[in-house]
């Protein structure tokens, strides 16, 4: 590894701590290592301050903290491992608000935009915001609707601005879909963030609709939406239909994509469209389990879904809308199948983590 490229990931947050930016930093580090370059990853956990390597992947932990003393410390780490190991050749900051402390000890940077960091900002934050991305040698939208919400307010970055999807999450092992009518109920998942813009309690109202036919409804995922959630699902009196799991480990995570027929992510756009659902990587993961995905038609999971055939993209503020796809799917097992064999095919040919690197770096590094 000694003559290996250097580049630095920069993120506020890793795991373990959940969330869809701790997943993105965790795999693209691994994306980067998998290509062959020599990776350190500047982050903040709640269980740090740690240094670690796995993978080829050195983190370097400053622990939780105050914003500004965590940038502090992101900074100082840095610092020192520059006069330790020198400048790296690249600089990959997962927000443009990670890319804060990295600024000022320059090289070449890229930093990737996601949805609702780029949308809301206002003021003081937005010229913040527009002086990082302006910096940029490249900046990574995670997908098109992503890509239009950052021309709509920083028309000037077109020209530096790539869409370079997630990756998914491969299953080990062969997960099979049956085609035929099965002797248990039909199993519905969501995974995700507990938070308005998912619509998870619009979906709750679609399930509770379905008559005539034994459903399951599993809600993996915690967040201030919570209690919302468990609440509609106690004034339809459906607790024995739908389980609001909470947090789960990445063992029981599998095992419910594994069981599930039908994945569920009716999200929608707030806030005129600056609060949007970037990409959806737990979509993205579903695909790769082959499961047929119920998508929201507002933001970047509907980018992912070829409609009839890898799943279905429906109005997410229509519970009537919600519910009829769930029906189509629930009492026709070959199209489930069908639609859950191209949702796998096309995962594995479009969303990559060494994908989306080897995009990040067209142009700005030999890759």
């Amino acid at each position: 590894m000694g003559g290996a490229r250097r580049l630095w990931v920069v993120s506020r947050v890793f795991p373990p701590d959940e969330g869809g930016v701790q997943t993105y930093a965790r795999a693209v580090a691994d994306g980067y290592a998998a290509l062959g370059w020599r990776v350190t990853v500047f982050t903040k956990s709640s269980a740090g301050p740690a240094r670690t390597e796995t993978g080829g992947v050195a983190v370097i932990d400053v622990g939780p903290g105050a914003m500004a003393v965590v940038y502090g410390r992101l900074f100082r780490a840095m610092k020192r491992h520059r006069r330790e190991d020198g400048l790296p050749d690249v600089i990959h900051a997962c927000t443009w608000r990670a890319a804060l402390p990295a600024l000022p000890l320059g090289g070449r940077l890229i930093v990737a935009v996601h949805g609702r960091e780029i949308g809301r900002p206002k003021g003081v934050a937005f010229r913040l915001m527009r002086a990082v991305l302006r910096r940029a040698a490249r900046v990574v939208a995670v997908s098109g609707t992503t890509r239009t919400l950052l021309f709509r307010r920083l028309p000037e970055l077109e020209a530096r601005c790539v869409v370079a999807w997630n990756g998914a999450t491969e299953p080990s092992g062969s997960v099979e879909r049956p085609s035929a009518p099965i002797e248990r109920p039909i199993e519905l998942l969501t995974v995700c963030r507990l938070v308005e813009r998912k619509n998870v309690r619009a979906a709750i109202d679609a399930v509770a609709g379905v008559r005539d036919i034994e459903l399951r409804y599993r809600i993996a995922g915690r967040g201030p939406e919570e209690g919302g959630v468990r609440a509609t699902i106690e004034r339809h009196g459906i607790g024995d239909q739908v389980d609001a799991l909470g947090f789960v480990e990445d063992g029981t995570l599998d095992r419910l994509y594994r069981e599930a027929d039908i994945f569920l992510h009716p999200q929608i756009a707030l806030e005129e469209g600056g609060e949007i659902e970037g990409f959806g990587i737990s979509v993205a993961d579903a695909m790769a389990y082959g499961l047929p995905c119920i998508v929201g038609r507002d933001g970047g999971p509907a980018e992912l879904i070829e409609e009839g055939v890898t799943g279905l993209i429906v109005d997410g503020r229509s519970s009537a809308a919600i519910g009829k796809a769930v029906e189509l799917l629930v009492r026709s097992p070959e199209l489930r199948a069908a639609m859950g064999g191209c949702a796998r095919d096309w995962a594995r040919a479009n969303l990559s983590w060494e994908r989306h690197c080897r995009l990040a770096l067209a142009g700005i590094a030999n890759g």
